[in-house]
């Protein structure tokens, strides 16, 4: 395996010690084994319609998978990469919950985590992603929308600290990403048009 093109985000090392700290490697296992799942759907779905991947990246949400010009691909392609994701998750889920397995429990409360955040309309969610493919000119709102949910849901699970701090970094993360995707938003329109257009 290729360690440049797949590897574990620098954010996951406060998951890592919180889980480590806390005895709780078992969950650890649990979440970062269905991480990888999550992430799996994505991949297969890729090598499947023919694109190439450059990069693949865990998060504490899933992942990240750099696809090289992902947007001169058909919509209907596009959308089967991005939902793939959410969609092992699903089947794990229902493997789960149909089997009788140890920590049953905690696994199923993992699945619907991740399938809960991943579908939530903030990009680069793949809810978020999934609303980009089908309305690409309204990036700046979207992203717009994505930083401002991101930062109240932040401030939201603060509450409840630290009962939610998985919650926390991953949304603080969101909001610091978009952010960016704000500051860079006229390129990365410019770019996507002369990706479709060539």
């Amino acid at each position: 395996m290729n360690s440049k093109m797949y590897r574990v985000h620098p954010i996951m090392i406060p998951f890592f010690i919180f889980f480590y700290l806390s005895g709780e490697v078992a969950v650890y296992s649990i979440v970062f084994g269905s991480l990888l799942f999550h992430e799996l759907g994505h991949l297969l779905a890729a090598k499947l319609i023919g694109v190439k991947i450059i990069s693949c990246t865990i998060l504490p949400y899933g992942g990240e998978i750099r696809i090289e010009q992902f947007s001169k691909f058909k919509k209907v392609h596009q959308f089967l990469i991005v939902i793939s994701g959410p969609f092992f998750t699903l089947l794990l889920l229902a493997f789960t919950t149909i089997i009788d397995i140890p920590q049953k429990n905690i696994i199923v409360i993992t699945q619907i985590l991740i399938l809960c955040i991943n579908l939530l309309p903030i990009y680069p969610l793949d809810g978020g992603r999934v609303l980009y493919i089908f309305n690409p000119t309204r990036y700046n709102d979207l992203v717009g929308f994505s930083l401002v949910f991101s930062f109240l849901i932040f401030c939201a699970s603060l509450y409840y600290f630290p009962r939610l701090l998985s919650v926390s970094i991953i949304f603080l993360y969101l909001f610091i990403l978009n952010i960016s995707f704000w500051r860079f938003r006229k390129y990365k329109l410019a770019f996507d048009n002369i990706t479709r257009s060539a």
